[in-house]
């Protein structure tokens, strides 16, 4: 997988987060995650495309017009880690963070785990 294929795909995944249309979170997350994903954050952990758009509902209520910006990404061996910022509504950085996928050989994400201080957001 080239970088820019996998960039695609990370962008994918965390502008689901950023859209409230319920058509557009699934198209999206259906580009980048397998139906089984397993996401795991200091405050979250699920599995599945349905509990990751509740989880994203969630995250729009808390962070109602956030979104991310991906700093950074690298990739080996079907896996991949990242620095993400999380942006609010007006743009302004609210955290920056990492996370770690396993994709599998389709390139889509089969697990996804976010790490920042617990209490953080």
């Amino acid at each position: 997988m080239t970088d820019n294929e996998l960039r695609t795909i990370f962008e994918n995944y965390l502008d689901a987060f950023a859209t409230t249309s319920l058509t557009e979170q699934e198209r999206l997350l259906q580009s980048s995650v397998t139906d089984d994903v397993i996401y795991t954050n200091p405050g979250v952990e699920g599995s599945g495309i349905r509990n990751l758009l509740a989880h994203i509902d969630g995250f729009q209520r808390k962070f109602p017009g956030g979104r991310f910006r991906i700093n950074w990404l690298r990739q080996q061996h079907g896996q991949a880690l990242s620095e993400w910022t999380q942006l609010d509504q007006d743009g302004s950085e609210l955290i920056t963070a990492h996370s770690y996928a396993r994709l599998n050989e389709e390139g889509r994400i089969t697990h996804w785990a976010g790490f920042w201080s617990s209490g953080v957001v």
